[in-house]
């Protein structure tokens, strides 16, 4: 119970974070966003990913425009398109999760414009070909220190 207070409390200034790191253009930051989908998709229990999802969501609307539903959606359609394929593949293997961050690129910015055409605006900017691959380079670790950090440590997969 106290870690999904935590993470209640967590979830906000990770969106915050992650909006001050957009702010750096002559650096490449890590995408905090990516890297927490990628901890849902590749390492969350399945049990606990609706909650995920849900605070997620909650916060991501405070930082952008748009409705809950829309951010819950956005975050939660790319992570359910990983979430199966994850038995197949050896989760710890860098290769993988690299494909998983460029994946997860591209599906959050042209989920975020589909979803943004039954909303008031487009939730997710497009990507260009160095945005795959600067998320291809700077997710995965960004995910494996997510993952490590309590709150979310409390959530990984009990194999792991």
């Amino acid at each position: 119970m106290i870690a999904w207070v935590l993470w209640f409390f967590m979830a906000l200034p990770l969106f915050l974070l992650d909006g001050w790191f957009s702010g750096f253009e002559t650096l490449p930051m890590p995408d905090l966003t990516l890297a927490l989908c990628l901890f849902m998709a590749m390492h969350a229990r399945p049990a606990s990913l609706p909650g995920l999802l849900v605070f997620a969501g909650l916060a991501r609307t405070v930082v952008l425009d748009g409705d809950a539903a829309l951010h819950i959606l956005a975050l939660g359609i790319p992570v359910a398109v990983l979430v199966p394929v994850r038995v197949v593949f050896f989760r710890r293997h860098v290769l993988w999760q690299c494909l998983a961050a460029g994946f997860l690129t591209l599906a959050l910015a042209k989920v975020g414009a589909l979803l943004g055409r039954f909303a008031d605006g487009e939730i997710a900017s497009s990507v260009s070909f160095v945005d795959v691959i600067w998320a291809m380079l700077l997710v995965p670790p960004a995910a494996w220190i997510l993952r490590s950090l309590p709150p979310l440590s409390r959530f990984r997969e009990r194999s792991e």
